[in-house]
């Protein structure tokens, strides 16, 4: 009987494990994403891109079109940054590849 109950419990454990490895996973690993999350959201769209900066952006552009509305822009950071050039919300970018990041 000794030895069912030990196949028993090696079986019960084979299921169990990857629940809690699964359960771990969603649950555990996402922890830091809380805070961001649980903050409350800035009352403007130029304070949120303002607040982009902080997560390491040297610079970011948002463009807003809403229907009925006049297109808006909004920029934060720098443009160039070892010049000291703030971003510029109607600067034009070229398309490039970071292949070597």
């Amino acid at each position: 009987m000794g030895n069912l109950d030990k196949h028993r419990a090696v079986r019960i454990l084979r299921i169990i494990m990857p629940i809690v490895a699964i359960v771990s996973i969603i649950v555990i690993a996402p922890l830091d994403l809380v805070p961001p999350l649980i903050a409350p959201l800035p009352d403007t769209v130029q304070e949120q891109v303002d607040e982009a900066i902080g997560y390491g952006l040297d610079g970011i552009i948002v463009y807003v079109d809403q229907p009925g509305k006049a297109p808006t822009f909004y920029a934060a950071g720098w443009k160039n940054k070892e010049a000291h050039v703030p971003a510029d919300p109607h600067a034009l970018f070229r398309i490039g590849f970071f292949s070597k990041l």
